[in-house]
């Protein structure tokens, strides 16, 4: 289970940098601003997803 807190961390450090990168690019209007919110949706349930496969094939013991 080591290995899935690493990339637990792995998945918040891309988020926080997503957010520091947002952030130093100055003030976005709103449709900016649904399309960041749209995207790191996205990506937490590509994350997910992958997740999940990784949990399928540590059962299978591929």
């Amino acid at each position: 289970m080591e290995h899935t807190k690493r990339l637990e961390e792995l998945n918040q450090a891309t988020l926080d940098k997503l957010d520091e990168y947002v952030k130093s690019k100055g003030a976005a209007g709103d449709a900016h601003n649904e399309k960041i919110s749209s995207a790191k949706e996205k990506w937490q349930a590509a994350w997910n997803e992958f997740l999940e496969t990784l949990l399928v094939l540590e059962k299978l013991e591929i």
